[in-house]
């Protein structure tokens, strides 16, 4: 016998040793008592013949080895499909564990944070371009989370403007309500037709079922990692982009914000300060804030426009205060033009805080990466 020869022969050995001593170890306990002796028999008749060098008998002993393990432990049936499922159960486990005690996604539902984080935004788009139709279509969506969108008719009548709903805007026709995506101008009752869908009818005109009576370019929102264990090793800073319970809002029901859902803002108030807007610039007992960075890029890019007062709510007037109380905190969207935030229900206590956004993941654009 050649050396090659011997080589695999020799791991071959030190395989069928460790295989048929694993299974002896697993099922000595439960297997019948000739089973076991015949392994037991099995390996020691594979030892000496390894010990010996016994090249003509070592290939024999081998086999002997791997079949007193097989009846140890027969293979169940579909082993494939069985070693597949466990894996994919740990995984699952694995990533259930993670987003239970250390990292949660969460998606960002509306513009409160723009343009730092995007909620869903939309622009006009009359028909289907050659990228909106499979399999083109679903890899833009996959990779960049961006689809067209078209809303029809669902009955023929005179389509009505029918206000705010469910993060959208409602048009009626009949009884049917048809969400619209519609982005208003900062400050302004109109329509901003740059960042909206693109309407063809206008309230009073008489439409027919399947119409379409909108169309845009739908683009979903940021979706970012939440840190859970980092309040856990350090105290919440000013201008960390923080995710927070909403059950833990005062008077919510007031606000419409509902229950059981979670707000992202960046966190402008800490324990016993003092704050208040002015001159578009975060005020803490009395002093304009710029640090952090994210601070000075609010009052400094234009996409901003800084703070804002707003009529109605705790902050109504430059001179108007929130004071933050002990073990309480602050948070208000990068987009005050339109942000239910603390200027309307306040500080939040610092038990509904979930933890810091640290990672935009999800679509792959401008916003991909860290989260500042």
């Amino acid at each position: 016998m050649n050396y090659f020869a011997k080589r695999r022969l020799k791991k071959t050995v030190h395989l069928a040793q460790h295989v048929v001593r694993h299974a002896r170890r697993m099922r000595a306990d439960v297997a019948p008592p000739a089973d076991v002796a015949a392994a037991v028999a099995a390996e020691a008749a594979l030892r000496t013949a390894w010990a010996a060098r016994a090249w003509d008998r070592l290939e024999a002993a081998c086999e002997g080895a791997a079949a007193a393990a097989d009846r140890l432990m027969p293979l169940r049936p579909f082993p494939k499909w069985r070693e597949n499922l466990e894996v994919l159960v740990v995984a699952i486990g694995l990533a259930m564990a993670c987003r239970t005690y250390f990292i949660q996604p969460f998606k960002i539902p509306t513009g409160s944070m723009q343009p730092t984080l995007n909620g869903v935004t939309v622009q006009p788009q009359d028909g289907r371009r050659w990228l909106d139709y499979p399999p083109v279509s679903w890899l833009n969506l996959a990779v960049f989370g961006e689809r067209y969108v078209e809303v029809k008719a669902k009955a023929t009548g005179r389509i009505e403007f029918a206000g705010p709903y469910d993060d959208q805007y409602g048009y009626r026709i009949g009884a049917a309500i048809h969400p619209v995506r519609l982005a208003m101008q900062p400050d302004s009752p109109f329509i901003d037709p740059a960042h909206s869908m693109h309407l063809r009818f206008q309230p009073g005109d008489r439409v027919a079922q399947g119409q379409v009576i909108a169309s845009g370019r739908v683009r979903q929102g940021d979706h970012v990692f939440v840190n859970k264990v980092a309040y856990n090793f350090a105290r919440p800073r000013r201008g960390q982009i923080v995710v927070f319970d909403t059950n833990y809002i005062p008077d919510k029901e007031r606000l419409g914000i509902r229950a059981d859902t979670f707000y992202i803002k960046r966190l402008v108030g800490l324990p016993g300060e003092a704050i208040a807007i002015r001159d578009r610039h975060l005020a803490v007992d009395g002093q304009p804030v710029t640090e952090p960075f994210p601070f000075k890029r609010l009052t400094t890019d234009p996409r901003y426009r800084g703070y804002v007062v707003r009529p109605g709510s705790r902050l109504p007037a430059e001179a108007a205060e929130i004071n933050v109380g002990a073990g309480q905190f602050l948070p208000f969207g990068d987009n005050t033009f339109s942000s239910l935030d603390g200027r309307y229900f306040g500080p939040v206590p610092e038990k509904a805080l979930v933890g810091p956004s640290f990672f935009v993941y999800w679509p792959f654009g401008a916003h991909w990466g860290t989260a500042r």
